[in-house]
């Protein structure tokens, strides 16, 4: 009778994962036209005051770009990106209160 309830009780307990990239347009390592957008896609909610992703090109420099954190989302709006690598550096945290970061690169090809 022990063992039911604390299963029960282990299965009430509500999961909480971290806010994880799950997806992102471009895809890491994509080669792809000049994109309108780079869209972030995460396993959970994000808290959009602690969440943020950045763009440099490939000599490391910083690219302007207006962003948006969405519910589960993080998008960048570059305007015309020319031909070379790039790379994204973002942070999320999501309910749970962890901070995740990580990066990936993609390519614009005339």
């Amino acid at each position: 009778m022990k063992r039911i309830i604390l299963l029960g009780l282990f299965l009430a307990t509500p999961a909480l994962g971290h806010a994880r990239l799950v997806s992102s347009d471009p895809a890491p390592n994509a080669k792809v036209k000049s994109p309108g957008q780079i869209k972030l896609h995460f396993s959970e909610s994000l808290e959009p005051a602690f969440s943020s992703a950045d763009l440099a090109d490939g000599a490391g420099k910083t690219v302007p770009v207006s962003k948006s954190v969405g519910s589960d989302t993080i998008t960048l709006l570059p305007l015309t990106l020319k031909p070379g690598a790039y790379k994204v550096t973002w942070h999320s945290v999501g309910q749970d209160t962890h901070r995740l970061t990580g990066s990936f690169g993609f390519t614009v090809v005339p």
